[in-house]
């Protein structure tokens, strides 16, 4: 575990969010950790299976954590001096907390040092998400880390074939340092496109239609009720599902239903 990228990736995903307009640039706790689980993402697909951090990352309730993680939060927040806002809820027994920190010369200085896949990554992601933790954990939720594993297992990051493929041409093009201004930003182009269609294919809304209520629709429905039968009873009881739902080819392939 390297717990100086852990340390410098919760400052710079604080600093991104200071980017943001005013109003927007507060992240709390479960914030920061699924963005730094979203760096060693961008990292393990862009260099084939390793994350950044190395640290052990698992299916807990709340989608992927890291108890190291969780752990630095409180001393970077401490370090940076970031602004804090405590939140009162009378429906449960811990305060919320919220930090904001804004500081554009350190922002531009960790930007420059973080590897490009990670900065671009954490920038959209932050930018699309930001305290909105319902979207945010929606999103990890689906990520195919977690898709492979089951509650209490440690993710695996291996890629898929698909992710080779996607980075396969920009991967190539970042082994030359010596890239001009305007290949880095053609670059910097692909990168931005290939993550917003990652994002898309995570957030694809469902699509709804609204029932007709007409004739056809009533006939049908009172069709149904006689051939139906008798009425089911009203029960009570357990309803237990087998673990192996965790592993069905159901929440990995997305033309199985």
């Amino acid at each position: 575990m390297d717990m100086n990228r852990v340390d410098t990736l919760l400052r710079y995903i604080l600093l991104v969010a200071g980017q943001e307009d005013p109003g927007n640039r507060e992240l709390g706790p479960i914030h920061l950790v699924k963005y730094v689980y979203l760096a060693d993402l961008a990292h393990s697909q862009w260099h084939k299976g390793p994350t950044y951090t190395n640290v052990p990352w698992i299916f807990h309730r709340f989608g992927p954590w890291s108890t190291e993680v969780y752990k630095r939060i409180e001393p970077v927040v401490r370090e940076l001096d970031a602004s804090e806002r405590r939140i009162s809820s009378p429906k449960y027994e811990d305060d919320f907390f919220r930090w904001e920190l804004v500081d554009d010369e350190l922002f531009e200085e960790l930007d420059r040092q973080l590897p490009f896949e990670i900065a671009l990554t954490l920038k959209k992601a932050v930018h699309e998400f930001g305290d909105d933790t319902s979207a945010l954990l929606h999103y990890v939720y689906a990520t195919d880390p977690m898709l492979r594993a089951a509650p209490g297992e440690q993710l695996s990051f291996e890629p898929y074939p698909e992710d080779e493929e996607d980075t396969r041409e920009i991967r190539a093009s970042t082994k030359d340092q010596r890239l001009s201004k305007t290949a880095r930003s053609r670059l910097k182009e692909k990168m931005e496109a290939m993550l917003s269609k990652k994002l898309a294919k995570k957030k694809k809304p469902s699509v709804y239609t609204a029932p007709r209520y007409d004739q056809v629709f009533f006939e049908g429905q009172k069709w149904l009720d006689e051939i139906a039968g008798e009425p089911i009873e009203s029960q009570e009881g357990q309803l237990s599902f087998s673990k192996e739902i965790w592993k069905s080819p159901s929440r990995t392939e997305s033309d199985v239903s």
